[in-house]
């Protein structure tokens, strides 16, 4: 028999909790996927910095997430509900597709539609991003039922109210020190790589457990 040190009960509800979280690989298709964004934005940046992950943003997302609220309570927070298999590539993509709306020139979204997500994942100044999703069943502010929810956090956050989301012109002519440009993103000399650490996969290692041993841990 498995001994964790922690009553069976407990052990069964923590591993389904792990299992529900990001695994390292969706982590780095959103870190990936938001810098592939960034950097083709039209027209082009001259500063556009380099995004990577932050565990706290991730702790603070996990939290939302968990709490399965839709109200975003200000910039900085990207939602997504799916009633199917959560993929977070077609999240991002769904949050870029907002580009539509959005009239550069003017900083603004057109009557009657939203392009907030598209603005923060386009924000120039914003550098650390951390997620997490939930199964919901009910979500506050969303009238969709059981849902896998996923929330994004960034810092630092948009405020279009202030600013446009980044300054037009030739790629990384702004680049501030000690940062080189790299696929058209100002990327921090130091700058290690944007994947996360590892671990969130044994969590979904015990969760597929064979039911014998689960059984046992109850025992």
């Amino acid at each position: 028999m498995l001994s964790s040190g922690l009553p069976p009960l407990l052990l069964v509800l923590s591993m389904l909790e792990l299992s529900w979280s990001l695994s390292d690989e969706e982590k780095k298709i959103i870190v990936d996927e938001h810098n592939k964004y960034r950097s083709q934005v039209s027209p082009p940046a001259r500063v556009m910095k380099k995004m990577t992950w932050d565990t706290d943003l991730e702790i603070t997302a996990q939290n939302h997430a968990r709490d399965c609220n839709w109200i975003r309570n200000g910039g900085g927070k990207n939602l997504f509900a799916t009633t199917s298999t959560l993929d977070v590539k077609l999240a991002i993509e769904a949050w870029n597709r907002e580009r539509e709306f959005y009239n550069f020139s003017t900083s603004e979204c057109d009557p009657g539609r939203t392009c907030d997500d598209y603005i923060q994942v386009i924000w120039a100044e914003t550098t650390h991003i951390g997620c997490e999703s939930s199964p919901c069943k009910k979500v506050e502010g969303d009238k969709t039922e059981n849902v896998q929810l996923l929330v994004c956090i960034y810092f630092p956050r948009s405020n279009i109210k202030d600013k446009m989301p980044y300054w037009e012109g030739p790629p990384c002519t702004k680049c501030p020190p000690g940062t080189v440009c790299v696929n058209n993103l100002c990327e921090k000399l130091d700058q290690i790589s944007a994947a996360p650490p590892k671990g969130t996969c044994l969590g979904l290692s015990l969760f597929l457990l064979p039911s014998a041993i689960l059984l046992d841990l109850l025992l």
